[in-house]
């Protein structure tokens, strides 16, 4: 599809029910436009995260998002600053954007308060900034939760997951030794990345005592599934526990989330520059196209996803 067939009509992912990926439809829509105040992006890639098709699925949830129908899909977005209000400084047509704006992101173009973006480096693609609102900010939260540094011994779950592999990198980039969870498939991955990976199943706490025979000092938590358990097992304090996986231990443990930690704007164009540089890696495990949204979160849902998933628009820049 042309730039000038996009001008002609908007598409959006809409959902106006509840249920799996098969509530997902593509909407059309004459394109919006931004208020003297605001500008239009025109999105070329839109991340995919759990908490999307927690949210379309109308299961209940510990966070306490708006919900209503009919209702936009998508949080993380990256494009190219097509129209800019009258009002506007410091942002011009052409400049290439990222960050999150829930229910608004999958689409071929969105209306923001120009004070949400966050600029995408030289070197750093459309599709990988993205994916990058979300899980750029859990990470940096999760680091600077536990003040990670040289004399850490650190265990990140889930460590080939999009959340999961930054926070490790980041880990890594303090002086820590760490160690992450992955499939078999991604242990090269980890590996190259200065990542000790261990499998899971039923010998993983025999195997973190055998890697790191000293004991453990923190364990991040991307996935649950246990892993807070297996860290009091391995005799980790829980102030040293931090999951954004696992709300139930939340409750039950004086473990920590994110909530308290910095991750805004600033944060975020770190990361995004570290990815510019080489310094850091996100993987895109799959890009599919917007028609294709159905099949991008049903991969989500399947799990076992090596970096992130995203959706393109097809708007080129990427």
């Amino acid at each position: 599809m042309t730039p000038e067939q996009h001008d002609a009509r908007s598409r959006r992912v809409v959902f106006r029910r509840f249920g799996g990926p098969e509530v997902l439809e593509i909407e059309e829509r004459m394109p919006p436009h931004p208020t003297s105040e605001e500008v239009r992006v025109r999105v070329a890639a839109a991340g995919v995260n759990p908490v999307d098709w927690k949210l379309f699925s109308g299961q209940p949830m510990h966070d306490p998002y708006e919900r209503s129908l009919p209702s936009g899909n998508g949080y993380d977005f990256a494009g190219v600053i097509d129209e800019v209000g009258a009002d506007v400084g410091d942002w011009s047509v052409g400049d290439r954007v990222f960050g999150g704006l829930r229910y608004h992101a999958q689409a071929d173009h969105l209306v923001i308060d120009p004070s949400l973006l966050v600029r995408v480096p030289n070197g750093l693609s459309l599709t990988v900034a993205g994916a990058l609102n979300v899980v750029g900010r859990t990470a940096v939260a999760s680091v600077e939760s536990q003040e990670i540094g040289p004399d850490d011994v650190v265990l990140v779950s889930g460590a080939a997951g999009g959340v999961g592999i930054l926070t490790a990198q980041l880990c890594v980039r303090r002086g820590a030794r760490v160690l992450g969870t992955a499939s078999p498939r991604n242990h090269d991955l980890l590996r190259r990345l200065g990542i000790h990976p261990l499998a899971y199943g039923e010998t993983l706490e025999a195997e973190i005592r055998r890697a790191a025979p000293d004991g453990l000092t923190v364990v991040l938590d991307t996935v649950g599934h246990g892993t807070v358990d297996l860290a009091i097992a391995l005799g980790i304090t829980p102030e040293r526990i931090n999951t954004v996986a696992d709300y139930d231990a939340r409750q039950r443990l004086p473990v920590r989330g994110v909530g308290g930690a910095v991750a805004g704007r600033a944060e975020l164009a770190l990361i995004a520059g570290l990815l510019a540089d080489g310094v850091i890696e996100l993987p895109i495990d799959s890009a599919h196209p917007l028609e294709d949204v159905r099949d991008a979160y049903a991969r989500s849902i399947k799990g076992h996803a090596t970096g992130k998933i995203v959706v393109v628009t097809g708007s080129g820049g990427v």
